[in-house]
């Protein structure tokens, strides 16, 4: 799989600020790849994503992990026992009672202790190791656009797993590891409190075998649905070349939809008929030229479809 190539691929079609980031956990017995190094000092996991995304490569074994509920929940070390009990999280007061933070610890995913030497941080262009997730630091429309992505070439709608609670390991790299799907993560106290994460942005991970095939719908969606949308062409009103007619051709408001279509610029092209969700309109011979009518204005919602798919913006909506 070509990396660089398909971290092009996201940052280009979804306007990315950050560089999408590779994570892999290292197993034992594994060769630190070349290019990676480790840290001068230690630091939290999620610090790591924001390192990486700001295009470092790093290799982070657990004397390099600054968080011990982190690098524990990883599968790095073994956590202690009053991380294990709950207790910190009453004394942050971050949560009520010890039973209510025993359940936040017992449902969160974990690996076991030992089962990997250390992670592997990367942008993903320039990893020298194979991912097994790639953290995507997003605005809200962007997420929205890789679930669009994989909705497109699976059918499926997107079931999310996440916390406020060590979410950048716990959410970000174990979760989609365990179960193959996508995940979400708002961050949590730690990511939030020691990272330069911005308030406007959320985590999306996926596991390197979404990576491709959501990489392909997006160059499909990239070529009308994605610059649609971020033009905001179904806002009214729209200004197009019916405007300035308009006054001249009505009448009265009736409280009724008025839809005016300018014949001249129309090209009868038949956009609009396809479009129209409730068949408001047809395309009729007038004058010897094909052009688009409004045959049952009573059944339009305005929802201003046809007026954005519209190339010539002949049709306006009032």
């Amino acid at each position: 799989m070509n990396y660089q190539k398909i971290a092009e691929i996201y940052k280009e079609i979804l306007g990315l600020r950050w560089d999408p980031v590779g994570v892999r956990m290292m197993r034992p017995g594994e060769k630190v790849p070349p290019g990676t190094i480790e840290p001068p000092m230690p630091m939290r996991h999620c610090q790591s994503i924001i390192v990486a995304r700001r295009g470092n490569s790093l290799y982070l074994p657990p004397r390099s992990h600054a968080c011990p509920d982190g690098s524990g929940i990883l599968g790095l070390v073994e956590m202690s026992p009053k991380l294990r009990s709950g207790e910190l999280y009453l004394l942050f007061k971050k949560l009520p009672t010890l039973e209510i933070a025993q359940k936040v610890i017992s449902t969160r995913q974990e690996f076991e202790a030992g089962s990997y030497e250390a992670t592997l941080v990367a942008p993903l262009a320039a990893a020298q190791f194979e991912p097994d997730v790639v953290i995507f630091t997003l605005y809200p429309e962007q997420a929205m656009w890789i679930c669009c992505a994989q909705t497109y070439q699976s059918g499926e709608r997107q079931n999310f797993k996440t916390s406020g609670f060590n979410s950048a390991c716990a959410d970000l790299v174990i979760q989609p590891m365990k179960t193959g799907e996508m995940n979400i993560s708002f961050g949590c106290y730690g990511a939030r409190a020691s990272s330069e994460i911005n308030d406007f942005e959320l985590y999306l991970s996926l596991p390197v075998s979404l990576l491709e095939p959501i990489a392909q719908s997006l160059l499909k969606l990239g070529q009308k649905s994605i610059p649609e949308e971020r033009k905001k062409i179904y806002m009214p009103p729209v200004m197009d070349k019916v405007g300035a007619r308009r006054s001249e051709r009505a009448t009265e408001d009736s409280g009724q939809v008025q839809i005016f279509i300018d014949e001249e610029h129309c090209q009868g092209d038949g956009l609009c008929v396809a479009f129209c969700p409730s068949s408001v309109l047809q395309v009729t011979e007038k004058n010897g030229r094909q052009v688009a009518q409004a045959i049952k204005p009573e059944l339009c919602s305005m929802c201003y479809t046809c007026v954005g798919q519209c190339p010539q913006r002949a049709i306006q909506i009032l």
